[in-house]
């Protein structure tokens, strides 16, 4: 399977951290009260847009 080639943005982060769990690269945390996402280790699996509670990650294409 390929990956989309777009990116995760981030909006509106209630800082619930639902992604920072769930990501199996390592490519978000939560800092400053939001995620952040390490572009150089996400492959845009999608894992942390389907547990967002608030939609706050979103795919850019």
């Amino acid at each position: 399977m390929s990956h989309p080639e777009g990116y995760i943005a981030v909006i509106g982060c209630n800082n619930c951290g639902k992604c920072d769990n769930i990501c199996p690269f390592g490519a978000l945390q939560i800092r400053d009260g939001k995620a952040t996402i390490d572009y150089s280790k996400c492959t845009v699996c999608m894992k942390c847009i389907s547990v967002c509670p608030v939609k706050a990650l979103v795919y850019v294409d």
